[in-house]
């Protein structure tokens, strides 16, 4: 049993990164169930923006929108809640490119995991 204090010591701040290697790309991994949200916060001033890039063709419900997309922005100081469109399971993934304006792009990826 790590002793508190130590870098291994659990806490109730903990937070888990997984990172993988995926096509030859690192990748940081966000496990979620598929019928849970999403929220973006983008702490910038520039817009940020989503992309999939997975194949899957509209993965994101996003508030407002009548239909799925594939695409979105989150204005800077903002933050953006959606959900994932049915069709994606327990098991399914989605890679996503999210970039700020300026900045060069993330490709994380989201596994879909009951908790």
């Amino acid at each position: 049993m790590p002793n508190p204090g130590s870098p291994a010591a659990p806490t109730s701040g903990d937070l888990d990164i997984t990172v993988v290697s995926r096509e030859g790309k690192t990748m940081t991994q966000h496990v979620m169930d598929p019928r849970g949200r999403l929220t973006f916060q983008n702490l910038s001033g520039g817009t940020l923006t989503i992309i999939c890039t997975s194949g899957h063709h509209a993965p994101f419900l996003v508030e407002g929108c009548a239909n799925p997309v594939a695409s979105f922005t989150v204005q800077g100081t903002e933050p953006k809640v959606v959900r994932i469109a049915n069709g994606l399971n327990e098991g399914d993934s989605i890679k996503y490119t999210a970039q700020i304006e300026g900045t060069t792009a993330e490709d994380p990826v989201i596994i879909f995991d009951r908790r």
